[in-house]
């Protein structure tokens, strides 16, 4: 059986996906799970994780929602504001939902010196033996 682990749904505005520039123009439309179904079909992929596209607890709430009424999603590596002083709290609350695979903070999107600063340690402190994924993209500098 094929596993996709990595998918991005969306309802695209421009101002909430400023990423997405005019090289992108496909990726510009809303892209929900009826187009992610007709595309997993066409490749033979049987079930997918998706992966947060905006860094907002909402968006997490909502991939996490249509995980729990799709044949086709086996999870979610949502987000949280690592740095935050209730992320354990919300990772406590969120990791009871059993579709929540990880998390993804895009940390090349951070200011220097995010890695190192105390929030962001003591967030990554909480997450040893959760049985989470964490994923941080970043670019060296």
């Amino acid at each position: 059986m094929k596993i996709d682990a990595h998918h991005h749904l969306w309802h695209y505005s421009p101002e909430e996906y400023e990423w997405i520039d005019d090289r992108m123009q496909a990726l510009r439309r809303d892209f929900v799970p009826a187009d992610l179904e007709h595309e997993l079909e066409l490749a033979q992929v049987k079930t997918t994780v998706v992966v947060q596209a905006r860094q907002t607890l909402e968006e997490t709430s909502w991939l996490l929602e249509l995980a729990a009424t799709s044949k086709f999603i086996q999870g979610v590596g949502g987000w949280a504001r690592i740095a935050a002083k209730d992320f354990p709290e919300i990772l406590d609350d969120l990791r009871q939902n059993p579709k929540l695979r990880g998390w993804r903070h895009v940390v090349q999107g951070e200011a220097d010196g995010f890695l190192d600063g105390a929030e962001f340690n003591r967030g990554i402190a909480a997450m040893p033996d959760t049985g989470l994924v964490n994923d941080l993209p970043i670019f060296s500098r």
